[in-house]
């Protein structure tokens, strides 16, 4: 059993990185945009189709780098701020005797 989701671990792979998605979108756009020159209609209506589709997913993309990028610059500039504080009581003081 641990050897299967081992072999199956290893075949998946690591997940990509948000710039990597970005730089292969790229690519396909260019290779998309490419073939909109074509001479075939039918290919050619299908190169518009995955330009319109690409180009907004790449805006997807660069919208959320460009979020990522604001929310550390934010999180950077807060000085003296723990990444996790310690939690307070919240709970009832129970004076003496009370219990």
């Amino acid at each position: 059993m641990a050897a299967r989701q081992a072999k199956r671990a290893r075949r998946r792979g690591k997940p990509g990185t948000l710039e990597e998605a970005r730089a292969l979108l790229w690519r396909a756009l260019t290779r998309a945009g490419e073939l909109l020159e074509t001479e075939d209609p039918a290919h050619a209506l299908k190169a518009v189709h995955a330009v319109s589709q690409g180009a907004a997913a790449y805006a997807r993309i660069v919208e959320i780098g460009e979020l990522e990028a604001r929310i550390k610059a934010l999180e950077d500039a807060q000085p003296g701020e723990e990444e996790d504080p310690a939690p307070t009581p919240t709970g009832p003081r129970l004076g003496r005797g009370a219990a």
